[in-house]
């Protein structure tokens, strides 16, 4: 009986071993190698303005006296020129949401190189996020996940294909015309 408690309390406490390691039943394992998974809580704001003014102004006057009869009168040449522009480019973006990240590579300094994606079908509506880069060990919470601002070299991609995409895009020939800069 007592060797019966003594290995029920052993199961509940310990998992077999895996891969060389004693994990616990009460803690999510961290990802550590490759093939292992981790969460990435994607979070990401970004804001960007810039502006800019010229203004350009130019003025040449030129004027010559020539005597050679009397009825013939004074050239001269006056000439100006001017331009003003300016321009403003604002640009807002926000990006949340979770995927699972596999790591494919376990660098020399113990870093891992992470990839995953994620394809969504809403409709016929296809969003697909692809998430890749390397994360420190230690930055990886205890439930296995992982915040997208610890992410180095991180490379972010939100994209969608389907009609609501396509219908935001501009047509072959207006395209080819802007390209052309006929119009």
């Amino acid at each position: 009986m007592r060797n019966l408690l003594f290995f029920f309390l052993s199961f509940l406490i310990c998992q077999p071993l895996y891969a060389g390691e004693i994990t616990s039943l009460f803690i999510t394992p961290r990802a550590s190698k490759v093939g292992d998974t981790l969460t990435v809580i994607i979070s990401e704001f970004s804001n960007a303005s810039q502006s800019a003014k010229t203004d350009f102004a130019k003025d040449t006057k030129t004027e010559a006296e020539v005597e050679f009869a009397e009825n013939v009168p004074a050239l001269g040449w006056n000439y100006s020129s001017g331009y003003k522009g300016s321009g403003l480019t604002q640009r807002k973006g926000s990006l949340n949401a979770k995927l699972t990240a596999e790591v494919v590579e376990v660098l020399p300094n113990g870093n891992l190189r992470i990839k995953g994606e994620k394809v969504v079908r809403i409709n016929q509506e296809m969003q697909i996020i692809h998430l890749e880069g390397v994360v420190r060990p230690q930055d990886i919470g205890p439930n296995n996940t992982i915040l997208s601002t610890k992410i180095a070299k991180a490379n972010i991609t939100y994209d969608g294909k389907g009609p609501v995409s396509e219908g935001g895009k501009a047509g072959i020939i207006s395209r080819l015309l802007g390209w052309l800069r006929i119009f």
